[in-house]
């Protein structure tokens, strides 16, 4: 499964990220997460198959604009990352790693 997240500079979440394929690995599931900043998304989803996008809390008020742009990718998953989930703590990306699972049902 091919995660992305977009934040306002792409560099916030690289932590996040690393965390999160480390957590999906020890449930048994394989996930490339990247992370790419609001200039350059576009771009990679141009070239790149992703199953998932994932809104940075710190550009939730983007989030509209994000999802609409993404409406021509057919079968991308676009959600916010709630809050509480974003910090490369092993508890919290345990329960990022839950809400994504939860979303590709």
């Amino acid at each position: 499964m091919k995660i992305m997240f977009v934040c306002a500079g792409g560099m916030s979440t690289t932590m996040t990220a690393k965390k999160l394929e480390e957590v999906s690995k020890k449930n048994g599931v394989e996930m490339t997460v990247n992370a790419f900043g609001t200039s350059g998304y576009l771009r990679q989803l141009e070239t790149e198959h992703y199953d998932v996008l994932l809104v940075a809390p710190q550009i939730r008020h983007r989030f509209d604009v994000i999802k609409d742009s993404c409406a021509k990718f057919e079968g991308l998953i676009v959600e916010k990352i709630p809050p509480n989930m974003y910090a490369p703590m092993e508890p919290m990306v345990k329960k990022l790693f839950d809400y994504i699972m939860e979303k590709v049902k």
